[in-house]
């Protein structure tokens, strides 16, 4: 998914949280299974970091962003389902600023 429009991008005083957009969140349909990246892993702004399997796509995480995976939403391992509600829940991982 590589949409621009499809992620947030949410930068805080040490942290950068990234997430999923309501465009997003319309244009996958209801989010069923989502593989995150590990934490201390490096990631490159494009690059896949995940997977997202919803109603009407599989597609690739592509990072918006370069950096060291610091946190990830582990609520999403039980809960994918809130990749479908509001922005404060529908976030991914945290990157070092």
């Amino acid at each position: 998914m590589t949409d621009e429009n499809y992620y947030w991008v949410k930068k805080g005083q040490h942290t950068t949280r990234i997430g999923l957009t309501k465009e997003g969140q319309d244009a996958l349909g209801n989010v069923k299974y989502v593989e995150l990246p590990d934490v201390d892993s490096d990631i490159k702004k494009g690059e896949s970091s995940g997977e997202i399997e919803a109603q009407k796509a599989v597609v690739e995480l592509e990072s918006p962003v370069t950096g060291k995976i610091v946190k990830v939403n582990d609520k999403l391992n039980d809960n994918p389902e809130l990749l479908n509600g509001t922005e404060k829940d529908a976030w991914f991982f945290e990157v070092n600023n």
